[in-house]
């Protein structure tokens, strides 16, 4: 799995550019338009492309390779136009992290998560720091021109088209039966409040992101020179601590990262008066990122351990993320409509801590709960 996730992160790192180059060019309307047609299409792609396995009996190495050759086709063109900038971000997104959480939930079982998730995270950042420092670099030296930039990832994109999937270990091919008949599950109704926290705030924070840059740094490689020097305090410390974290302290864990994320999101919204803060923002979000993200890793695997095939239980929780996603951000946005960028850095910072908190709060019974199941993969 290693090679997929290194490509996976290099790709996927253009993430943390594209809001900025839409706001820097565009304003903070555009990023939302963005991130609500990069979301819409990220659940689009894995739920039409489960539903074309079902059909075709396409496989995760084929649903891999396809979503790495979207960005190599459309980013080219890229430049100025975010609603071809979503497309091609949202197409990868979808179509490589259902092939992902395929494999992982057919050949994980519980007790391997909390080590996988930590290494699959440290090295997934790292690939994404030397993207993020090598995208600076490009940004610098061409005085911001963004073209450059969109020609790396697809060339990045087109290593993974070539790459991705070779040695990674043999699944039954990607398909739905009854996706539905997970939605009428009360163990999945109980799942939603969770889904809602962890991926219903995605788009929010893309747009305050973006934004609390502009401000604070005014342009992209400033941006990045910033996110690749933090992100290092998280990569290694995660590697470093990977081998600590097991299924009997995965509560510990995301408690005291759950704290940094609180931090993190009240510099944020005080960088709407002082933007230097946003710096201190990006080091201390970094910092707490990776464990963060290893700890929302595995409770999402451990969510997912109910009734029906994986793919079944993907499409019904991609569906649902698709949802959860276009509706906060319409929400937000249309609540705060009457609010300047500060003002609306404010309410979306103070949002997100909020979520985080009650987030842990919810991880902390699903964690909590252990099930003989646990001792096995889920293979549906």
């Amino acid at each position: 799995m290693r090679p997929l996730i290194a490509l996976q992160a290099s790709v996927t790192a253009l993430g943390a550019f594209a809001g900025v180059f839409v706001h820097a060019g565009h304003g903070a309307a555009a990023v939302a338009r963005y991130a609500s047609l990069m979301m819409a299409t990220a659940a689009l792609s894995i739920v039409l492309t489960y539903a074309a396995g079902k059909r075709w009996r396409i496989s995760a190495r084929r649903m891999l390779r396809a979503g790495f050759s979207l960005p190599v086709v459309l980013l080219w063109w890229a430049d100025g136009r975010p609603d071809l900038l979503a497309l091609s971000v949202g197409g990868f997104l979808g179509l490589t992290w259902g092939a992902r959480h395929w494999l992982e939930l057919h050949l994980m079982a519980d007790a391997d998560r909390d080590g996988y998730a930590a290494h699959a995270i440290a090295l997934a950042v790292g690939v994404a720091l030397a993207a993020t420092l090598t995208v600076s670099a490009v940004l610098t030296l061409s005085h911001e021109d963004h073209r450059p930039v969109y020609a790396l990832f697809a060339l990045l994109a087109a290593a993974g088209a070539v790459l991705a999937g070779r040695g990674i270990p043999q699944a039954p091919p990607v398909a739905w039966d009854a996706p539905l008949a997970v939605l009428r599950q009360p163990a999945y109704l109980a799942c939603l409040p969770l889904f809602l926290l962890e991926s219903g705030l995605l788009g929010i924070g893309t747009v305050l992101t973006a934004s609390g840059a502009v401000r604070a740094l005014e342009s992209a490689s400033n941006f990045g020179w910033a996110a690749s020097a933090a992100t290092v305090v998280g990569a290694l410390a995660l590697r470093a601590l990977r081998k600590h974290r097991h299924s009997e302290n995965r509560i510990g864990w995301m408690a005291g990262a759950c704290v940094g994320v609180v931090a993190a999101a009240a510099l944020l919204g005080a960088s709407a008066v002082w933007p230097l803060l946003f710096v201190m923002h990006l080091l201390l979000q970094a910092a707490v990122g990776p464990f963060w993200a290893a700890s929302e890793h595995v409770l999402n695997q451990r969510a997912m351990d109910i009734h029906g095939s994986v793919g079944d239980r993907i499409v019904a929780r991609e569906g649902t993320l698709g949802v959860f996603r276009l509706i906060t951000l319409g929400g937000f946005w249309w609540a705060t409509q009457t609010l300047d960028d500060r003002q609306r850095l404010i309410a979306g910072a103070t949002l997100m801590g909020l979520a985080a908190v009650l987030e842990l709060w919810l991880g902390r019974a699903w964690l909590g709960v252990r099930h003989a199941s646990d001792r096995a993969p889920t293979a549906g």
